[in-house]
């Protein structure tokens, strides 16, 4: 994903790719997974509908950055991810060391043990993206507060029971302004429910923007496979 513009060129790599990927949808939605009038991962949960309007401009200060990751329901090939902003006040003094030593010693990302994020109450500023019947700049963002350790997405069938979570890094501002940063002007993509590409512009495309555009942490993704086309 490059932040400044769109990179047109497309090597052999990413077009055999695509063939691989839009082949497997193709088998995908003969299996009426994705066909015309049904639920699909493309959609987002009506309740996140233009979410990002019931916030402020958002604060400055110490944070953490996770990614949450969840496998499709009835699809584990397919995954759906979303960001996690967390301010580090949220954490006990254990908990904040074990995260700082996890980040000094990964590349790219490091996984937290389930064991350990189930116990941890943090409040969160949820931030994810699906397919919805909107025109406008960011409706189709959804955004909201959570726990660290609840199974929430914004979308209807991300498999939340299987839900994995990955620490990518600090930032200094919240969820609330990371939004702001992502969609008060255009960052990749307008991000409305109708420029939803199940191919090259989805919700993990969402995750790298934020991640790297907005952040500047890294927006390589934790074994998306055919789910994550732009990296």
């Amino acid at each position: 994903l490059k932040c400044a513009r769109f990179d047109s060129s497309m090597s052999i790599l990413h077009l055999f790719r695509s063939a691989v990927v839009a082949a497997t949808f193709a088998s995908v939605k003969a299996q009426n997974f994705l066909s015309p009038g049904t639920p699909s991962a493309l959609n987002l949960k009506t309740e996140y509908l233009d979410s990002g309007n019931d916030g402020g401009v958002g604060n400055y200060g110490d944070y953490f950055v996770f990614l949450q990751k969840f496998p499709l329901e009835g699809a584990e090939i397919f995954y759906h991810t979303e960001v996690l902003v967390c301010p580090q006040s949220e954490f006990s003094e254990e908990d904040h060391s074990h995260i700082s030593e996890k980040i000094s010693d990964m590349t790219d990302f490091a996984e937290l043990d389930e064991a350990w994020w189930q116990s941890q109450t943090a409040d969160c500023v949820e931030l994810g993206y699906g397919g919805a019947m909107c025109h406008h700049e960011c409706c189709s963002v959804g955004k909201k507060n959570m726990e660290l350790n609840k199974r929430q997405a914004v979308i209807s069938n991300a498999d939340v029971s299987k839900k994995s979570l990955y620490i990518y890094g600090t930032g200094s501002f919240d969820g609330e302004m990371a939004y702001h940063n992502t969609c008060d002007k255009k960052c990749w993509s307008k991000w409305s429910g109708f420029d939803y590409n199940i191919l090259n512009n989805n919700c993990n495309t969402f995750t790298s923007t934020v991640l790297s555009c907005v952040y500047g942490l890294s927006q390589k993704k934790p074994h998306l496979g055919v789910s994550d086309m732009v990296t």
